[in-house]
């Protein structure tokens, strides 16, 4: 009588086995069904990385360049534009600074500075390619870039742009203070460049918004004369 065939134990566990073993070509169709998947999750994880990296960097970067423009900021208090400009062998000066940092606000600060320098060093054209180059802010200093801006402008008989510039610096933050001054500036600014009927509109304003402010006065007067070109 023939002796019965036993199953050999790896058949057995292959049969009465749950779990089915996958072979390299079922991983390598799972792999290419999910491979965009794992690609964006891979490119979106490296970018918020990255982003955090390099707001880190920034942040560093800011606080060392604050820390190195206060020799600058101090020839420039005491009207040294040409050094605060230039710098020094022991210092750096708002031109370089602006270069070495200019992805940081510290570095848009400085540029900021270093039209200011060219401005009260006569570098006109210097001037308007710093400050054109500056991201201003939305505020008293922003108002005081773009009357520094529109000096420039006028400086180089460019005065239609010198004008629209200053009603920018009046009305980027407008107060009682700079306001005034800046839309009488722009008013003659105007009126050099022939263009009596915004002359008359920008006094006009002045004195609407600003009765009492002391360029009230001034302005009264040349829109007295500007109404007879611009009615």
């Amino acid at each position: 009588m023939s002796k019965e065939k036993t199953p050999s134990s790896a058949e057995t566990s292959a049969e009465t086995s749950p779990i089915k073993l996958e072979t390299w070509r079922d991983l390598w169709a799972r792999f290419v069904d999910n491979r965009y998947v794992s690609i964006g999750t891979t490119v979106i994880l490296l970018a918020v990385i990255f982003w955090i990296g390099a707001r880190l960097y920034l942040s560093r970067q800011n606080e060392k360049a604050l820390r190195e423009m206060r020799y600058a900021e101090e020839y420039f208090r005491q009207d040294s534009f040409e050094k605060a400009l230039k710098g020094s062998i022991s210092f750096m000066g708002f031109e370089q600074l602006a270069r070495e940092y200019r992805w940081t606000k510290a570095g848009n600060l400085c540029r900021l500075y270093q039209g200011l320098c060219h401005l009260k060093l006569g570098q006109y054209e210097a001037a308007i390619e710093a400050l054109e180059g500056c991201d201003i802010p939305d505020t008293y200093l922003g108002g005081a870039a773009y009357g520094a801006l529109a000096a420039a402008y006028a400086e180089t008989k460019n005065f239609a742009k010198a004008a629209k510039t200053y009603e920018k610096a009046a009305e980027i933050h407008n107060n009682s203070q700079t306001s005034p001054m800046y839309l009488l500036y722009a008013g003659l600014s105007y009126e050099l460049a022939g263009e009596y009927k915004n002359a008359a509109r920008v006094y006009r304003g002045l004195l609407a918004r600003y009765p009492l402010a002391g360029e009230a006065p001034t302005a009264q007067k040349h829109l007295a004369r500007v109404e007879a070109y611009a009615p």
